[in-house]
Protein backbone atom coordinates (compact mmCIF):
# COMPACT_ATOMS: atom_id res chain seq x y z
CA UNK A 1 0.00 0.00 0.00
CA UNK A 2 3.17 1.95 0.86
CA UNK A 3 4.31 1.80 -2.36
CA UNK A 4 1.30 2.08 -4.47
CA UNK A 5 0.63 5.66 -2.49
CA UNK A 6 4.19 7.15 -3.30
CA UNK A 7 3.74 5.86 -7.08
CA UNK A 8 0.43 7.36 -7.56
CA UNK A 9 1.47 10.41 -5.48
CA UNK A 10 4.87 10.96 -7.68
CA UNK A 11 3.73 10.19 -10.68
CA UNK A 12 6.67 7.45 -12.00
CA UNK A 13 7.88 4.43 -10.51
CA UNK A 14 11.28 5.65 -10.50
CA UNK A 15 10.64 8.76 -8.35
CA UNK A 16 8.73 6.51 -5.85
CA UNK A 17 11.88 4.42 -5.67
CA UNK A 18 13.33 7.16 -4.94
CA UNK A 19 12.22 8.57 -2.41
CA UNK A 20 11.29 4.96 -0.73
CA UNK A 21 14.94 4.28 -1.40
CA UNK A 22 14.19 1.22 -3.31
CA UNK A 23 14.40 0.43 -7.15
CA UNK A 24 11.91 1.33 -9.86
CA UNK A 25 11.99 -2.44 -10.51
CA UNK A 26 11.16 -3.13 -6.74
CA UNK A 27 8.14 -0.70 -7.17
CA UNK A 28 7.29 -2.19 -10.19
CA UNK A 29 7.06 -5.99 -8.90
CA UNK A 30 5.31 -4.81 -6.02
CA UNK A 31 2.56 -2.82 -7.27
CA UNK A 32 2.40 -6.16 -10.01
CA UNK A 33 1.96 -7.82 -6.85
CA UNK A 34 -0.97 -5.96 -5.21
CA UNK A 35 -2.86 -5.49 -8.76
CA UNK A 36 -2.75 -9.46 -8.44
CA UNK A 37 -4.21 -9.49 -5.15
CA UNK A 38 -7.01 -7.11 -6.01
CA UNK A 39 -7.39 -8.01 -9.14
CA UNK A 40 -7.54 -5.04 -10.88
CA UNK A 41 -4.96 -2.83 -12.66
CA UNK A 42 -4.19 0.22 -10.49
CA UNK A 43 -2.11 1.45 -13.05
CA UNK A 44 -2.16 2.84 -17.13
CA UNK A 45 1.48 2.32 -17.95
CA UNK A 46 3.64 3.48 -20.97
CA UNK A 47 7.09 4.71 -21.68
CA UNK A 48 6.35 8.03 -20.89
CA UNK A 49 3.45 8.87 -18.54
CA UNK A 50 2.13 6.52 -15.46
CA UNK A 51 -1.93 7.06 -14.68
CA UNK A 52 -4.17 5.54 -12.45
CA UNK A 53 -7.10 3.12 -13.74
CA UNK A 54 -10.80 4.39 -12.35
CA UNK A 55 -9.50 1.08 -10.29
CA UNK A 56 -6.70 3.03 -9.05
CA UNK A 57 -8.21 6.28 -8.39
CA UNK A 58 -10.60 4.41 -6.36
CA UNK A 59 -8.11 2.57 -4.56
CA UNK A 60 -6.10 5.23 -3.42
CA UNK A 61 -8.69 7.35 -2.18
CA UNK A 62 -8.90 4.78 0.66
CA UNK A 63 -5.48 3.67 0.95
CA UNK A 64 -3.80 7.53 1.46
CA UNK A 65 -6.53 8.24 4.48
CA UNK A 66 -5.69 4.43 5.87
CA UNK A 67 -2.00 4.82 5.11
CA UNK A 68 -1.77 8.15 7.18
CA UNK A 69 -3.93 6.97 9.79
CA UNK A 70 -1.22 4.14 10.14
CA UNK A 71 1.64 6.66 10.17
CA UNK A 72 -0.58 8.55 12.44
CA UNK A 73 -0.94 5.63 15.04
CA UNK A 74 2.70 4.96 14.69
CA UNK A 75 3.89 8.41 15.70
CA UNK A 76 1.53 8.77 18.78
CA UNK A 77 2.87 5.36 19.78
CA UNK A 78 6.63 6.77 19.57
CA UNK A 79 5.18 9.89 21.00
CA UNK A 80 3.88 8.03 24.12
CA UNK A 81 6.97 5.98 24.68
CA UNK A 82 9.21 8.77 24.32
CA UNK A 83 11.65 7.30 21.85
CA UNK A 84 11.29 9.05 18.69
CA UNK A 85 11.63 6.49 15.63
CA UNK A 86 11.10 5.96 12.41
CA UNK A 87 12.47 7.17 8.70
CA UNK A 88 13.71 11.27 8.50
CA UNK A 89 14.46 12.26 5.13
CA UNK A 90 16.54 14.97 4.74
CA UNK A 91 18.03 17.02 1.70
CA UNK A 92 21.32 19.44 1.95
CA UNK A 93 24.32 20.98 0.29
CA UNK A 94 27.82 19.54 0.16
CA UNK A 95 29.38 22.33 2.29
CA UNK A 96 27.01 22.41 5.23
CA UNK A 97 26.90 18.63 5.48
CA UNK A 98 30.41 18.43 5.68
CA UNK A 99 31.15 20.85 8.13
CA UNK A 100 28.52 20.75 10.42
CA UNK A 101 25.80 18.15 10.18
CA UNK A 102 28.48 14.75 9.21
CA UNK A 103 30.34 15.38 12.62
CA UNK A 104 27.20 15.19 14.93
CA UNK A 105 25.24 12.56 12.70
CA UNK A 106 26.93 9.89 15.86
CA UNK A 107 25.77 12.15 18.41
CA UNK A 108 22.23 11.91 16.96
CA UNK A 109 22.18 8.22 15.96
CA UNK A 110 23.41 7.35 19.67
CA UNK A 111 20.62 9.38 21.03
CA UNK A 112 17.60 8.48 19.06
CA UNK A 113 19.05 4.89 17.79
CA UNK A 114 15.45 3.91 16.19
CA UNK A 115 15.77 6.84 13.77
CA UNK A 116 16.59 5.70 10.52
CA UNK A 117 18.16 8.88 8.81
CA UNK A 118 18.23 9.15 4.87
CA UNK A 119 19.93 12.24 3.71
CA UNK A 120 20.24 13.41 0.18
CA UNK A 121 23.84 15.63 -0.15
CA UNK A 122 22.94 17.66 -3.26
CA UNK A 123 23.33 21.40 -4.45
CA UNK A 124 20.02 21.15 -6.54
CA UNK A 125 17.04 23.26 -5.01
CA UNK A 126 14.11 20.73 -4.88
CA UNK A 127 10.80 21.00 -3.59
CA UNK A 128 10.64 18.78 -0.40
CA UNK A 129 7.01 18.41 -0.23
CA UNK A 130 6.96 17.17 -3.82
CA UNK A 131 10.16 14.96 -3.37
CA UNK A 132 9.07 12.99 -0.03
CA UNK A 133 11.64 14.68 1.97
CA UNK A 134 10.91 16.15 6.11
CA UNK A 135 13.01 18.85 5.94
CA UNK A 136 16.26 20.63 4.37
CA UNK A 137 19.68 22.37 4.90
CA UNK A 138 19.12 25.75 2.40
CA UNK A 139 20.57 29.30 2.82
CA UNK A 140 17.81 32.13 3.87
CA UNK A 141 17.57 33.07 0.22
CA UNK A 142 16.17 29.65 -0.83
CA UNK A 143 13.93 29.53 1.11
CA UNK A 144 9.73 29.43 0.64
CA UNK A 145 7.58 31.73 2.46
CA UNK A 146 5.09 29.14 3.77
CA UNK A 147 8.24 27.30 5.38
CA UNK A 148 9.24 27.01 9.28
CA UNK A 149 13.23 28.12 9.20
CA UNK A 150 15.29 27.06 12.19
CA UNK A 151 18.52 28.55 12.23
CA UNK A 152 21.48 26.73 12.12
CA UNK A 153 24.89 28.35 11.38
CA UNK A 154 24.81 32.17 11.18
CA UNK A 155 26.33 34.31 8.01
CA UNK A 156 29.45 33.76 6.69
CA UNK A 157 31.97 33.86 3.66
CA UNK A 158 33.53 32.27 0.93
CA UNK A 159 37.09 32.97 -0.33
CA UNK A 160 39.67 32.77 -2.83
CA UNK A 161 42.10 30.20 -2.72
CA UNK A 162 44.39 28.12 -4.85
CA UNK A 163 47.58 25.75 -4.35
CA UNK A 164 51.02 27.06 -3.89
CA UNK A 165 52.17 24.69 -7.03
CA UNK A 166 49.53 26.24 -9.23
CA UNK A 167 50.38 29.74 -8.10
CA UNK A 168 54.44 29.09 -8.70
CA UNK A 169 55.71 30.71 -11.65
CA UNK A 170 52.10 32.60 -12.17
CA UNK A 171 51.63 36.44 -11.12
CA UNK A 172 49.51 36.10 -8.18
CA UNK A 173 45.80 38.50 -8.38
CA UNK A 174 45.93 41.53 -7.06
CA UNK A 175 42.37 43.02 -8.25
CA UNK A 176 39.30 40.99 -9.05
CA UNK A 177 40.07 41.82 -12.80
CA UNK A 178 43.09 39.49 -12.84
CA UNK A 179 41.15 36.79 -12.05
CA UNK A 180 39.98 36.54 -15.50
CA UNK A 181 43.83 35.58 -16.77
CA UNK A 182 43.65 32.23 -13.89
CA UNK A 183 42.00 29.08 -14.51
CA UNK A 184 38.85 28.15 -12.34
CA UNK A 185 37.51 25.48 -10.54
CA UNK A 186 33.96 26.64 -10.57
CA UNK A 187 30.17 24.99 -10.77
CA UNK A 188 27.40 25.59 -12.86
CA UNK A 189 23.64 26.97 -11.83
CA UNK A 190 21.31 24.05 -11.91
CA UNK A 191 18.83 26.53 -12.50
CA UNK A 192 20.18 28.65 -15.49
CA UNK A 193 22.88 26.10 -16.63
CA UNK A 194 25.31 29.37 -16.60
CA UNK A 195 28.81 29.12 -14.78
CA UNK A 196 28.09 30.46 -11.07
CA UNK A 197 30.21 33.99 -11.12
CA UNK A 198 32.02 34.94 -8.25
CA UNK A 199 30.51 38.09 -6.12
CA UNK A 200 33.62 39.27 -4.22
CA UNK A 201 32.68 42.25 -1.65
CA UNK A 202 35.22 44.48 -0.57
CA UNK A 203 34.74 47.92 1.83
CA UNK A 204 31.25 48.74 0.43
CA UNK A 205 32.65 47.81 -3.13
CA UNK A 206 30.88 44.48 -5.04
CA UNK A 207 32.28 42.97 -8.26
CA UNK A 208 31.07 40.53 -10.19
CA UNK A 209 33.51 38.19 -11.97
CA UNK A 210 32.79 35.26 -14.71
CA UNK A 211 35.81 33.14 -14.57
CA UNK A 212 37.10 32.92 -18.43
CA UNK A 213 39.00 28.99 -18.30
CA UNK A 214 37.37 27.08 -16.15
CA UNK A 215 37.33 22.86 -14.87
CA UNK A 216 33.23 22.63 -13.87
CA UNK A 217 32.73 20.27 -11.03
CA UNK A 218 29.66 20.13 -8.99
CA UNK A 219 30.49 18.69 -5.46
CA UNK A 220 32.30 20.76 -3.04
CA UNK A 221 34.65 18.06 -1.98
CA UNK A 222 35.85 17.70 -5.34
CA UNK A 223 36.40 21.32 -6.26
CA UNK A 224 38.84 21.93 -3.24
CA UNK A 225 40.24 18.34 -4.02
CA UNK A 226 40.86 19.37 -7.59
CA UNK A 227 42.16 22.95 -6.22
CA UNK A 228 44.58 21.40 -4.11
CA UNK A 229 46.16 19.42 -7.14
CA UNK A 230 46.39 22.71 -9.05
CA UNK A 231 43.76 23.16 -11.41
CA UNK A 232 42.81 26.32 -10.73
CA UNK A 233 41.45 28.91 -8.12
CA UNK A 234 38.07 28.41 -6.24
CA UNK A 235 35.51 30.28 -4.38
CA UNK A 236 34.85 28.08 -1.05
CA UNK A 237 33.63 28.69 2.28
CA UNK A 238 36.50 29.97 5.05
CA UNK A 239 35.38 27.48 6.99
CA UNK A 240 36.01 24.32 4.63
CA UNK A 241 39.32 25.89 3.72
CA UNK A 242 40.83 26.67 6.80
CA UNK A 243 42.47 23.88 8.02
CA UNK A 244 44.25 23.08 4.39
CA UNK A 245 45.35 27.24 4.47
CA UNK A 246 47.06 26.56 7.48
CA UNK A 247 48.42 22.93 6.16
CA UNK A 248 50.14 24.97 3.48
CA UNK A 249 47.93 23.01 0.80
CA UNK A 250 45.81 26.36 0.07
CA UNK A 251 46.55 29.92 0.08
CA UNK A 252 44.00 32.68 0.15
CA UNK A 253 44.01 34.28 -2.69
CA UNK A 254 42.96 38.58 -2.52
CA UNK A 255 42.27 38.39 0.86
CA UNK A 256 41.00 41.50 1.08
CA UNK A 257 37.46 40.02 -0.79
CA UNK A 258 35.32 37.58 -0.16
CA UNK A 259 31.99 36.35 -0.86
CA UNK A 260 28.51 36.88 1.30
CA UNK A 261 27.38 33.34 2.50
CA UNK A 262 23.74 33.92 3.64
CA UNK A 263 22.60 32.01 7.42
CA UNK A 264 21.88 28.48 7.02
CA UNK A 265 18.64 27.03 8.00
CA UNK A 266 16.74 23.98 8.65
CA UNK A 267 13.58 23.98 6.73
CA UNK A 268 10.11 21.91 6.64
CA UNK A 269 6.30 22.94 6.11
CA UNK A 270 4.41 24.41 8.28
CA UNK A 271 1.71 23.08 7.85
CA UNK A 272 2.18 19.56 8.28
CA UNK A 273 2.24 17.36 11.53
CA UNK A 274 5.88 17.03 11.86
CA UNK A 275 7.15 13.55 12.62
CA UNK A 276 8.60 12.57 16.65
CA UNK A 277 11.70 12.02 14.47
CA UNK A 278 12.08 15.17 12.86
CA UNK A 279 10.99 17.21 16.05
CA UNK A 280 13.96 15.14 17.59
CA UNK A 281 16.21 16.07 14.96
CA UNK A 282 15.59 20.01 15.11
CA UNK A 283 15.99 20.01 18.84
CA UNK A 284 18.91 18.08 18.73
CA UNK A 285 20.35 21.26 16.45
CA UNK A 286 18.63 23.72 18.47
CA UNK A 287 20.90 22.25 21.37
CA UNK A 288 24.00 22.50 19.51
CA UNK A 289 23.56 25.53 18.00
CA UNK A 290 26.49 27.93 20.03
CA UNK A 291 28.91 24.76 19.07
CA UNK A 292 27.86 24.93 15.23
CA UNK A 293 28.36 29.03 15.50
CA UNK A 294 31.59 28.74 16.12
CA UNK A 295 32.29 26.55 12.98
CA UNK A 296 31.75 28.62 10.59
Amino acid sequence: MAVFVAAAEAGSFSEAGRRLGISASAVSQAIRGLEERLGAPLFLRSTRSLSLTDAGSTYLLAAAPALSQLRQAAEETSRRSGRPSGPLRLTMPRAPFDLLIAPLLGAFQQAHPDVQLEIAVEARLIDIVKAGYDAGLRHGACLDKDMVAVPVAPASEAILVASPSYLDGRTVPRQPPDLLDHRAVVCRSQGSGLIMPWTLQSAGETVRIVPAVVTIVHDLASQIDLTVRGLGMLSAPAAMVRDLIDAGKLSHVLPEWSTAIEALYLYFPGRRQQSAALRAFVAFLRERTPQLQRLV
